[in-house]
């Protein structure tokens, strides 16, 4: 039984925000190929949710960093996760933009 104020170390949060961002762009991808294989409303619809995944997930490492450093832990892992997921969400944003304006 794992004792739940036990501390992690390092090597855990890294593996955690790591896992993080690799399901969240997973989930992103797997949304826009899903609405690559779709068509009409569907399709519109799943190219708005793709980005808006993304920064779900990158808000979410940004309260896992807020909680880190309350409790005195390392945060700047996850900081460094939710950077990268905001540029993510960025990069996802323009990618799907012309797509719905035409």
């Amino acid at each position: 039984m794992t004792e739940p104020d036990k501390p992690q170390t390092n090597g855990d949060e890294l593996r955690q925000a790591v896992v993080h961002g690799a399901v969240t762009i997973g989930f992103g991808i797997a949304i826009l190929l899903v609405a690559l294989a779709s068509s009409g409303a569907i399709r519109t619809t799943l190219i708005v949710v793709a980005p808006v995944v993304v920064l779900i997930g990158a808000l979410a490492a940004l309260w896992r960093t807020y909680r880190n450093w309350r409790a005195g832990g390392r945060w700047q892992v996850w900081q460094g996760a939710s950077w990268f997921l905001l540029a993510i969400f960025i990069v996802f944003l323009f990618g799907t933009g012309p797509t719905l304006v035409t």
